[in-house]
């Protein structure tokens, strides 16, 4: 297998990481570090300090129900409570548990080895602002294959690399900015507890000036259940999952959004300067039916033309 050195890693890390889609990014930049330091299974893990269990979770290579086992076995695991002592450095098992001892152990027995795990290598990174923490382990299956104090220090290194570069990318997505997109949008990256993973200064903003029950750190609203676009008051959130998160974008009411998914489309139709036997013929509809929508789509709208219209769905749309 090619190999990468930690600078060409970085390099290639932040040059690629744009056009990962934000949900494959976790698993194609633990693949990238295999590169860089060699292993056989990896997880990339997040949570919050609040619940203690992971929110997101990325396994490579390894089946997920790795991350129930560490929850479950968390209390009997030494390397946890010397992780959380040493946030940002990397940990060898074998560093707080001697092999002998670990491979006797219950830890080992019930954790490890129902996945072919004999080596780890971890680290914990806690965003003191958020209450984010996030677990980076390797895992090899050769027990003779140890992680060498070398590659403690490269992954030292590369565990601010991948953090900031997540975290760049999903800047790149609530803003979007990606797909060359140039808008700014108002919005958040949360998980499915509403804990904000990235979020605008302006999301927070909108939401401070039209609510008093406000945390800095989740979004206030049960929102799994309310699919892919909701009113609460007076704001319109529009919800976009990818993977484990969920791009919530936000925008106080307007009249626009009182207009149902048919007149969205005859709107449309009418923008792009297309007759009503054209609209009608798309949308499966008579020419007449699609008058009688464009006639409430006036009233809903305070307007009476065409061109009023079209101004008006443009400054929508921007």
């Amino acid at each position: 297998m090619n190999t990468l050195s930690p600078d060409e890693f970085i390099s290639q890390l932040y040059r690629k990481a744009p056009l990962i889609p934000l949900n494959e990014f976790a698993n194609w930049a633990l693949d990238l570090l295999r590169y860089t330091i060699n292993f056989d299974g990896a997880i990339w893990g997040t949570g919050h300090i609040s619940t203690r269990t992971f929110h997101t979770q990325t396994a490579l290579d390894i089946p997920p129900d790795i991350f129930s086992k560490l929850i479950n076995y968390s209390d009997i695991n030494p390397i946890v409570e010397v992780l959380e002592e040493n946030r940002g450095s990397a940990i060898r098992m074998r560093d707080v548990f001697e092999d002998e001892q670990f491979f006797n152990s219950t830890l080992y027995h019930k954790c490890f080895r129902p996945f072919g795990i004999e080596r780890i290598l971890s680290s914990i990174h806690l965003d003191e602002r958020s209450g984010i923490f996030t677990v980076l382990s390797l895992y090899r299956f050769d027990r003779d294959h140890k992680f060498t104090s070398e590659e403690k220090e490269i992954q030292n290194r590369l565990l601010y690399h991948l953090l900031n570069c997540a975290s760049h990318r999903q800047l790149i997505e609530i803003k979007g900015l990606s797909n060359g997109q140039e808008r700014q949008d108002i919005s958040a990256l949360c998980d499915a507890q509403g804990i904000y993973h990235a979020v605008t200064l302006q999301f927070l903003d909108l939401l401070e000036s039209h609510s008093a029950n406000l945390t800095a750190q989740q979004f206030p609203i049960d929102f799994i259940d309310k699919g892919e676009s909701f009113i609460e008051g007076k704001l319109k959130f529009d919800v976009k999952k990818y993977g484990e998160l969920y791009k919530i974008t936000a925008h106080v009411k307007n009249k626009f959004d009182e207009l149902t998914a048919r007149e969205r489309q005859v709107i449309e139709g009418i923008c792009q300067g297309r007759t009503f036997k054209h609209i009608a013929r798309e949308l499966s509809l008579s020419p007449s039916t699609v008058s009688n929508h464009l006639y409430r789509i006036y009233l809903k709208l305070g307007i009476h033309t065409r061109s009023e219209l079209v101004d008006l769905n443009k400054e929508y749309v921007q």
